[in-house]
C-alpha cells in the first residue's frame, strides 16, 4: 500500500573506515526525501564503503556468489541501487563523493532513493533479452554478451529517466539539475571517440554507453523553462562528437525518453526498440 511521510527502516552496513558522521548526513537526506515522496518501500539496505576498491571487489564477489557478470561501466558513480537480495539496496562510495560539490551529492542520493521507490524489486533487474536484441545478434553475427550489454545499458538508462522525472515532478530541481550537469561533465570521451573510428560494434556500444548521462537531463531538455541551460550542458558534454552524431544521437534520445510512459519494463523494451532501429543497426551497417 502506497502511503506519503514515512521513512522505511534503513539497516545500515559500513566498509572500511566510515565517519558516523557521514552515514547520519546519507540518512538525513533520505529520509526527508522518503517522508516527500508517496511509496510503499518498508526496508533498506544501506551500503557505505570507504573507498572505491572496496566497493570493486565487494561487487565482484557478490557477482560470483550470485551466478551474474561482474559488474560493468559503473566505475564512476558514487551511488547506485540494486534488488539482487530481493529488497532495494542503496549503495554510496565517499571516496568517489568527496570534493563533489554539495548539491550533487544531495542530488545523487536522492537518486537512489527515486530508484529504491520505483525499481526496488528482483524483476527490474533480471530483464529478458526482447525479441529485436536476438535478431540483431542473429543478423550481425554479434556475440551474445553484446545484446546483454546493449540491454543493460539500455535499461540503466530507462530507470534513470524515471527517476530523474519522478523527482523533478516532486520539486526537487536545484539538487537533480546539479546532479545532471555532473554526468554530463565532460571526460577521456573525446579520446574513446577517436579510438572507434572504423570500428562499428563498439562505436554503437559506446553510444548506448552515454544514455545513462542524458537520461537524467532529458526532463529538464523537455522543460521550456530550463530547456536552454540544460541544452547546454548535453552540447558541452558531446562536443567531442561529430555534429550529424550528435544531432542525430540526442535526436533520437528526447523522443524515445519522452515517449515513455509509467511501467519501466514496458519502457525498457520501448527503449530498446527505438534505439536499435534509429542508432545502433544503422552503425552497424555503415549508413550512419
Amino acid at each position: 500500500m502506497e502511503c506519503k511521510g514515512h521513512s522505511p527502516k534503513i539497516i545500515v552496513s559500513k566498509f572500511g573506515k566510515v565517519d558516523d558522521r557521514e552515514v547520519s548526513r546519507i540518512i538525513d537526506v533520505m529520509e526527508e526525501c522518503y517522508g516527500r515522496l508517496t511509496h510503499d518501500v518498508a526496508l533498506v539496505d544501506l551500503y557505505v564503503f570507504e573507498r572505491s576498491h572496496l566497493l570493486k571487489a565487494f561487487l565482484t564477489e557478490e557477482a560470483e556468489e550470485l551466478g551474474a557478470a561482474p559488474p560493468k561501466f559503473d566505475e564512476l558513480f558514487f551511488g547506485m541501487h540494486d534488488a539482487w537480495r530481493g529488497i532495494p539496496r542503496i549503495i554510496f562510495c565517499l571516496e568517489r563523493m568527496k570534493g563533489l560539490p554539495e548539491l550533487v551529492q544531495v542530488g545523487g542520493i536522492r537518486h537512489e532513493v527515486g530508484h529504491s521507490i520505483l525499481h526496488g524489486d528482483l524483476q527490474y533487474y533480471l530483464i529478458p533479452l526482447s525479441s529485436e536484441l536476438s535478431n540483431l545478434v542473429k543478423r550481425f553475427n554479434l556475440p551474445s554478451s553484446y545484446a546483454t550489454d546493449l540491454l543493460y545499458l539500455t535499461s540503466i538508462a530507462v530507470k534513470d529517466y524515471e527517476v530523474s522525472r519522478l523527482l523533478k515532478r516532486s520539486g526537487y530541481v536545484e539538487d537533480q539539475a546539479a546532479y545532471a550537469k555532473h554526468l554530463l561533465t565532460p571526460s577521456e570521451d573525446m579520446a574513446s571517440w577517436e579510438a572507434l573510428k572504423g570500428i562499428a560494434m563498439a562505436k554503437a556500444l559506446f553510444l548506448a554507453s552515454q544514455l545513462k548521462s542524458v537520461a537524467c537531463a532529458i526532463p529538464f531538455l523537455l522543460d521550456e523553462r530550463f530547456s536552454k541551460e540544460a541544452g547546454g550542458w548535453v552540447e558541452k558534454a558531446f562536443s567531442y562528437m561529430p555534429r550529424a552524431y550528435y544531432d542525430e544521437f540526442i535526436h533520437v534520445a528526447i523522443e524515445t525518453f519522452e515517449a515513455l510512459g509509467e511501467d519501466t519494463l514496458d519502457n525498457i523494451e520501448s527503449a530498446v526498440r527505438s534505439f536499435i532501429n534509429r542508432l545502433i543497426e544503422p552503425i552497424l551497417k555503415g549508413s550512419f
